[in-house]
């Protein structure tokens, strides 16, 4: 008789690299005549008003239809209510059909006890890697053989957990393809999802040890180049919008790195490709072989800059060497850099994540990112939390709550602190950035100050500050563009004007130019540039109508400024622009300058008569 299986997965982009790799595990290994194998993906519930359960009517009806003889969910945090849920249901209408957990969520001995004592509706628990392990468990169960001899599997005997040995490192080379045309069609995820972030590895695991995180779990060891080359070429071709590289150090070697570099310029046609690199091999080399291949730095981790924090949490950190490599991606490839930092870490406090957040904006961090500490299964601050201190929440989520040294006012504190800080970086960027700017501006003390998530308007607090005259206009200056840059977008754009030469100039508004008394522009194109390297100059600028970019007035688009006047023809507008311009634009160049000058707001065109 055929076992009849089912792998159930969730998330957002209704794609999971890890489930592809298991999937194409148990066709290459198991048999159809012994193991009819399926992988459903379980669209999660949005909206109540709009779904109101249906997506469990939906996993319902194919669940009754097809009556699996075992059923296996790979959880996580993001769907371990769900599959809980939904566990209870599968072994409450189909009472025979066996029912396993493995994934993040299950990759731990103490997790796994924990799951088999609280869940009774929960047959099996399988921890980690599992491309070897799950075809060797769905083999066993159809032949009916003894459970004990399947690695990484948690189970009752006598109604207690019971742990198999732990499962061997997984040998990369010998897995299976997974990104081909006949493994992985890519047209139904994109249809699925248009806008899906499609995951990659190209080694597994991570030369730190850093005890919370899972990437510290597994061995270090990477993919043949033969198979990225092959598997990357197909993705790509596929015009599929995004590729995240998931290494916790691209390429797990500074050479490797390189290569893939190569591989994806090569091939590359408008993907967005996501790289987590080793702040150990950025060089300049590094940073242009990105650039050529089209990648994008999204995050740096710092997660604490204190060094007692960084000791107890195994983690190696090179202050400077961060530094140096977020200075080099800032300034030649990403003008958005941003860094992680862990609220609640053992030996933190609230005070040490302010310092963490004064480290980042100094080494070039555009926008820090903080996380909760999660005590992950399989992880050193779970399995030993005691150890450290650390006090959960709860077991889902693992969300530290307490740690040595970080206690609940802390926790209160430094969450606060976050809070603000967030809303600086996204309501205010360009006043962020010139804080950064300025040597001694506390930038974490102004988030602060400044409360910009209460709604209140921080120019008072800025004009009353006991700061140089130059260094509060130019803090001025940042929020007024930021001012400018929301009530852009928050307008519709235009169609472009005519620009007949007959047309009139009805209407000159010079009240549309937003003046600044700093280039503020320039602090926003280059990062090494300083307060006391910005000249003060008068500016003014432009905001088109529903854009998202400011145009400095000057060149062309100041002599078409200062040549606009009410009653001209266009070809009459057109010829004193020339004449003003110490360049005599083409009048391509003076049409574009009208354009801009139009979608702002500053000039009004008619058509004559």
């Amino acid at each position: 008789m055929t076992l009849k299986a089912v792998l159930v997965y969730s998330n957002d982009d209704g794609f999971s690299l890890g489930v592809e790799l298991i999937r194409a595990a148990a066709a290459d290994r198991l048999s159809p005549s012994r193991v009819e194998h399926r992988v459903w993906f379980h669209e999660d519930v949005g909206n109540l008003a709009e779904d109101y359960l249906g997506h469990y009517n939906a996993f319902m009806a194919r669940l009754f239809d097809y009556r699996p003889d075992v059923i296996s969910f790979s959880a996580f945090v993001w769907n371990h209510d769900e599959f809980t849920r939904m566990g209870r249901i599968v072994k409450r209408h189909l009472p025979d059909c066996r029912v396993v957990w493995g994934g993040a969520q299950a990759n731990s001995r103490r997790m796994a006890a924990h799951l088999l004592r609280e869940y009774p509706w929960l047959d099996l628990v399988l921890r980690g890697e599992a491309e070897e392990a799950y075809p060797d468990l769905l083999e066993h169960l159809a032949r009916g053989g003894d459970l004990g001899a399947v690695a990484g599997l948690t189970r009752r005997v006598d109604g207690e957990p019971v742990h198999n040995d732990d499962p061997p490192d997984v040998d990369l080379g010998a897995l299976p393809l997974v990104f081909t045309a006949d493994r992985l069609p890519l047209e139904p995820i994109l249809r699925r999802r248009p806008g899906a972030v499609l995951a990659y590895e190209t080694g597994r695991g991570c030369r730190q040890k850093c005890r919370f995180c899972l990437y510290s779990a597994p061995k270090l060891r990477a993919f043949p180049m033969e198979r990225i080359e092959r598997e990357l070429t197909y993705l790509l071709a596929g015009g599929i919008p995004y590729l995240r590289m998931c290494d916790a150090h691209l390429g797990i070697s500074r050479h490797r790195a390189m290569e893939i570099f190569e591989i994806v310029a090569e091939h590359n046609r408008g993907t967005v490709v996501d790289v987590y690199p080793d702040v150990k091999h950025v060089d300049l080399d590094y940073v242009r072989a990105m650039n050529r291949a089209g990648c994008r730095v999204i995050t740096l981790g710092i997660q604490s800059s204190d060094a007692d924090t960084l000791q107890l949490a195994a983690r190696r950190f090179d202050r400077q060497r961060f530094a140096q490599a977020a200075s080099l991606i800032r300034r030649h490839h990403n003008h958005a850099l941003a860094a992680d930092i862990i609220i609640g870490m053992p030996g933190d406090n609230a005070d040490k994540v302010r310092d963490s957040v004064r480290f980042a904006y100094a080494s070039g961090v555009e926008k820090v990112h903080f996380a909760p500490l999660m005590a992950f299964p399989g992880t050193d601050f779970f399995e030993y939390a005691e150890q450290y201190g650390i006090e959960f929440f709860d077991f889902q989520p693992p969300l530290v709550v307490s740690s040595r040294g970080f206690g609940t006012e802390d926790y209160r504190r430094a969450m606060v602190f976050a809070g603000r800080v967030e809303a600086l970086q996204d309501i205010a960027p360009t006043l962020l950035r010139c804080m950064i700017a300025v040597a001694d501006c506390d930038v974490a003390d102004w988030a602060e100050r400044l409360d910009l998530g209460s709604g209140a308007d921080p120019a008072p607090r800025i004009e009353e500050a006991d700061l140089p005259s130059g260094v509060r206009r130019l803090l001025l200056d940042g929020l007024a563009w930021d001012a400018a840059v929301r009530a852009q977008r928050a307008t519709t754009a235009q169609d472009p004007p005519g620009l007949a030469d007959g047309a009139l100039v009805a209407d000159v508004a010079p009240d549309a130019v937003h003046w600044a008394d700093h280039p503020v522009h320039l602090l926003l194109r280059d990062f090494t540039l300083t307060f006391d390297a910005l000249a003060q100059e008068r500016q003014g600028y432009l905001f088109p109508r529903g854009g998202a970019v400011g145009y400095p007035l000057t060149g062309p688009l100041l002599a078409a400024f200062e040549a606009a006047a009410v009653g001209i023809t266009v070809g009459e507008w057109r010829d004193k622009t020339r004449a003003g311009s110490a360049t005599e634009p083409t009048r391509e160049v003076c049409d574009a300058a009208f354009r801009i000058l139009c979608a702002t707001g500053v000039v009004a065109l008619r058509e004559e008569g």
